[in-house]
């Protein structure tokens, strides 16, 4: 073992006594369990649309709306195992 391998051993030998962590200490988190509202959107005539903003842009807004509501789901979906025991 080299010198600085045992210099480093030590010290942090040393902050762990000193810090006192020598037994777990366990933090409950209570998710808060209230859905998160859904996205609103327009009402938008996709044909409109279509024909304002080309077939590219309208593809970029279609992905983002879909964006919105995967992430929704997902939020929900975390939710639903998250709170299971808190009902």
């Amino acid at each position: 073992m080299s010198m600085k391998t045992a210099l480093l051993t030590a010290a942090l030998t040393a902050f762990f006594v000193v810090s006192g962590c020598t037994t777990p200490q366990y933090v409950p988190i209570h998710p808060d369990c209230t859905p998160p509202p859904a996205p609103v959107l327009p009402a938008i005539d996709r044909g409109a649309l279509w024909d304002a903003v080309g077939d590219h842009q309208y593809r970029v807004i279609e992905r983002y709306i879909d964006g919105l509501w995967a992430a929704h789901d997902e939020a929900m979906a975390m939710l639903e195992v998250l709170c299971r025991g808190e009902e």
